[in-house]
């Protein structure tokens, strides 16, 4: 008279786990309008607490359904990175116009001097056409004459001897 000895059930296998998990994601599960890369021709369900679809997780297969930490972390470091690259563009664009805007000051401050210089020189010609008008002579020269050249510095030969040298 042995007696029996009672055993708990015996445990289902991982992969009958992975096909009774896969079945309720598909009784009870989300359909969604877009699949994973992997089940691109299946009915799409997914489970909300796994994150995955059920025909990866019937097959235990990495599921894309859901965008990985990395590649939001990723996707924020280059958005930071660009936005750190537009603000540093936009502040030597800002130099540049302040460069700009620094130029043209400048500029207009040299053509107002210029423009001073020459209402001066103006004011100088009208006194000097008063004075010569008064005086009844022209400030400007009528003939020019050339300036002679020093015969000792000649350097072109001597074709029409000095009478007072033979």
């Amino acid at each position: 008279p042995s007696a029996r000895s009672v055993r708990p059930p015996r445990k289902e296998s991982s992969t009958a786990e992975r096909r009774n998990r896969a079945m309720i994601v598909q009784q009870k599960g989300l359909e969604m309008s877009f699949r994973c890369q992997r089940c691109e021709n299946v009915r799409p369900s997914s489970s909300t607490s796994s994150g995955r679809c059920a025909g990866c997780i019937a097959v235990k297969a990495e599921c894309s359904l859901f965008v990985s930490e990395e590649d939001w972390e990723r996707v924020a470091a280059e958005k930071q990175e660009k936005r750190l690259v537009l603000a540093r563009l936009e502040a030597v664009s800002a130099q540049a116009a302040a460069a700009t805007v620094q130029a043209r000051l400048e500029l207009a401050e040299v053509e107002h001097r210029e423009m001073e210089f020459a209402r001066r020189d103006l004011k100088v010609l009208d006194v000097q056409d008063q004075a010569s008008e008064a005086s009844g002579s022209s400030t400007l020269p009528t003939t020019f004459e050339t300036p002679l050249a020093d015969p000792s510095y000649s350097q072109a030969p001597n074709l029409f001897p000095d009478p007072s040298f033979v």
